[in-house]
């Protein structure tokens, strides 16, 4: 027997089987990124996920191995949604604060201003800060790291070792992050203005209590 004919009848069922699997895989993450918020990554479990779904629980296993893999595709998609509002900032920086001040400012105001996002933020910080060197999160580092190289090339970053200033950004940024959200309220304009300080001019530069 030969290959069946591709005819427009299977090419549509084909797509509505696409399409099919691409909502089902968002409706997944989508009540993954709730429950983690909620109640947290040790407390979540895989049926508590399906359980904000309309899917058939054996559904789960055809988009994701066990309540790990999810966890790091939502922090994956959290760390997307980031990545396109910082292309909004730190790449037309003119000066080193300007960039160093667009960075923070928009990762603290991304993590405190949408609740959900602080609530996972809140309850995941161990397991988040697992995943900062994992592939899931590499595209958010390799721009930042673009990012500088770029601005150092058209001045705007004095030329220092790219490699040390990312980590010392990140660290900074991520830890202050930390927290800024076990606060109430979270205050992003107060953490931004502390590590912009402290990475343009250390301890001298900080704003005094």
């Amino acid at each position: 027997m030969g290959d069946q004919p591709i005819t427009a009848e299977t090419g549509e069922r084909s797509g509505r089987r696409e399409q099919n699997k691409a909502e089902n895989r968002a409706a997944l993450l989508k009540a993954a990124r709730t429950v983690f918020s909620e109640i947290g990554y040790g407390a979540a479990g895989v049926r508590d996920i399906i359980r904000r779904t309309d899917l058939a629980s054996g559904t789960f296993y055809n988009y994701f191995k066990d309540k790990t893999e999810i966890f790091e595709a939502v922090v994956a998609e959290m760390g997307g949604e980031l990545l396109a509002h910082h292309r909004k900032g730190r790449a037309k920086a003119h000066t080193a604060e300007e960039f160093i001040r667009s960075h923070c400012s928009v990762y603290f105001h991304f993590v405190a201003e949408d609740p959900e996002v602080l609530a996972f933020g809140r309850n995941n910080v161990a397991p988040v800060r697992m995943l900062i060197d994992k592939p899931n999160l590499r595209d958010l580092a390799q721009a930042l790291h673009d990012d500088v190289r770029a601005a150092m090339a058209r001045g705007a970053l004095p030329d220092v070792d790219i490699t040390y200033f990312v980590a010392a950004l990140s660290g900074i940024v991520f830890e202050l992050s930390v927290i800024m959200i076990s606060r109430n309220p979270a205050d992003p304009d107060g953490a931004t203005e502390f590590a912009t300080r402290l990475m343009m001019g250390g301890l001298d530069k900080l704003p005094r209590r």
